[in-house]
């Protein structure tokens, strides 16, 4: 493990040891400084008055971190010297013991903190992997949330800052988790990414191959615990906003922006082909929104910027329509795209198909909550205001959700043309019903133009992502239109899609998006043109993204159509000119 912690290194000496200890324990040199860890351990952004408690906090925390690593130690010797530094904190022990519990005299915190931390450190003496995710957040309830508390505390926060910090703490503590993966299982045969996810991909040993092979694996496994990560780091971000001491809202002003980077880092690079790590030049350019906070103060954030902060990392190709609504149909539009994201999520996961079907079940009783009024988190509130705001439906949140538990059963197989319009209606249709009341347009007329464009741009996804869809174990062209092409159905996804005679089941569906397109400016009420401008942008786009499949052709599908910055800002252009 190691301790979130910052690249600065303290140079302050720490408080003074009493003069007797009674220490019989051995000393070990620590085996990692303050200036080897990924995050700040007490910067010259800190007051200088705390920097010696934090250097001693940290050598305490290294200390017990080193002897719960050590490979050659048996473990009830692991555990007599955490118990040594445990009972130091009150009288006698290690040096390490002694410093701090100087510094809890002089500062009145960090008792509580290091006893936690032990909690940790002896999980970790006994080899102790993280069978699932609720282990994981578990146990960086011990081995990262008390650094967050000793320094919250340290500067006279209040505990309502604790959730926030927690949150902070948890995700720098997996980060480093997923960064040191290949180490952990190397070295000390420990796992921190939750067993019952490696297990799911396809075990241990294929999870930790160093090859392609192990790399494709994996992916979605990481993927999934920093989807987590970022929404902890959205929690995260509202720290800042709430500290009353300016350097230490600096401070973590620092970490979150290495956070984000070294997540975004672990998105493109394998933990086991390579070492993923910040670089340099990364913690110099981290040091400008710690200066602009130590500045001008932190912008405390409120549940529609967050939200909103989701949105935009999601890179969502429905962004362009989104921000030129006007600011009540934003708000509105990013809290439902929010909600979509979640549940899309879920059914994307590498999760086992148990799992992501009791977390869309969870999303049903969490909409009751949200229904009644009851919200939990920021997502939930911002639901919570857009529903009452628009009158937004619930059978569309339901929609939503069972077109999410078609997509995460182990295949996806679409008996008919039928189905397939249900599906359409479940993933496209009912977000298009809440956009267009959100639009200021809740007639029928408007919802019938939605379900239909709805069909519309789904099926143009499917035609495109045929291949791709494939390779997830999913067809979403009706079987009934593949035997008809003299397909067998009963034979696996991806040899289907291989078959040559798919080509005429693609055009057969392209056939039945043409004049979907067609109909729809008829279909758009008179009037609601102005209102409709972010329908529209979608429309066009899809459009363009169709006649460039048709263009193609449905033989060879290696080429996957995308639009071009220039034909994103020429749609765009097209649109708001009108």
């Amino acid at each position: 493990m190691t301790v979130p912690a910052d690249r600065a290194i303290v140079n302050s000496s720490p408080p003074d040891v009493p003069a007797s200890t009674g220490v019989s324990v051995v000393e070990v040199p620590a085996s990692k400084t303050s200036g080897q860890e990924n995050f700040p351990v007490g910067s010259w952004l800190l007051p200088k008055r705390h920097r010696p408690h934090i250097a001693t906090f940290y050598r305490f925390a290294r200390a017990a971190d080193d002897i719960g690593d050590d490979t050659d130690l048996p473990t009830a010797e692991k555990l007599a010297r955490l118990d040594a530094l445990d009972a130091g904190l009150v009288q006698g022990g290690p040096e390490a013991a002694a410093r701090m519990r100087a510094s809890i005299a002089a500062t009145g915190v960090g008792l509580v903190d290091c006893r936690d931390l032990l909690v940790a450190f002896r999980r970790d003496s006994e080899n102790r992997s993280c069978r699932s995710w609720d282990d994981l957040v578990d146990y960086c309830r011990y081995s990262a949330n008390p650094v967050g508390r000793y320094l919250l505390r340290l500067h006279g926060q209040s505990d309502a800052t604790f959730p926030a910090g927690d949150a902070l703490c948890t995700v720098l503590q997996i980060l480093n988790h997923l960064q040191d993966c290949g180490d952990d299982w190397r070295k000390l045969h420990r796992i921190y990414v939750p067993t019952d996810w490696i297990d799911a991909a396809g075990g241990i040993d294929r999870f930790f191959a160093a090859d392609e092979a192990g790399a494709r694996l994996r992916r979605p496994v990481i993927d999934r615990c920093l989807d987590i990560a970022d929404v902890l780091l959205d929690t995260a971000s509202t720290l800042p906003g709430q500290l009353t001491s300016r350097p230490l809202a600096a401070e973590v002003s620092v970490m979150l922006w290495l956070a984000r980077k070294l997540a975004a880092r672990l998105r493109r690079g394998d933990p086991i082909l390579m070492r993923v790590a910040l670089s340099k030049p990364d913690f110099a350019r981290a040091l400008r929104p710690g200066l602009s906070v130590m500045a001008f103060g932190a912008k405390p954030l409120d549940d529609a910027a967050l939200v909103r902060m989701a949105v935009f990392r999601a890179k969502s190709s429905f962004a362009a329509g989104m921000r030129i609504l006007p600011a009540d149909g934003r708000r509105a539009i990013y809290a439902v795209y929010g909600f979509c994201r979640q549940v899309d999520d879920i059914a994307d996961s590498g999760a086992a198909v148990a799992e992501k079907t009791a977390d869309l079940q969870a999303w049903r009783q969490r909409l009751d909550r949200i229904f009644a009024g009851q919200g939990g988190d920021p997502l939930d509130r911002e639901l919570i205001w857009a529903i009452r705001r628009f009158d937004l439906p619930r059978a569309e949140f339901d929609g939503m959700l069972d077109g999410m538990t078609i997509d995460a059963a182990a295949e996806v197989r679409i008996a008919d043309r039928a189905g397939l319009a249900h599906y359409a209606r479940c993933v496209a249709g009912t977000v298009g019903v809440m956009a267009v009341k959100i639009f200021g347009c809740p007639d029928q007329a408007s919802e019938a133009f939605a379900v239909a464009q709805g069909e519309a741009l789904q099926l143009t996804n499917i035609l495109r992502d045929v291949d791709e869809d494939a390779g997830l174990g999913r067809l979403y062209l009706p079987e009934s239109w593949l035997r008809e092409a003299g397909i067998p159905t009963d034979a696996p996804i991806p040899a289907i899609a291989a078959d040559p005679r798919i080509a005429q089941v693609c055009a057969r569906l392209a056939a039945e998006i043409q004049p979907l397109y067609a109909a729809l400016p008829g279909l758009m009420p008179a009037g609601t043109e102005k209102r409709m401008k972010a329908a529209l942008i979608m429309q066009y786009s899809y459009r363009r993204i169709f006649e460039m499949l048709q263009a193609r052709g449905y033989a060879d599908r290696s080429v996957r159509p995308r639009l071009s910055k220039r034909e994103k800002i020429g749609i765009l252009l097209s649109v708001l000119l009108k």
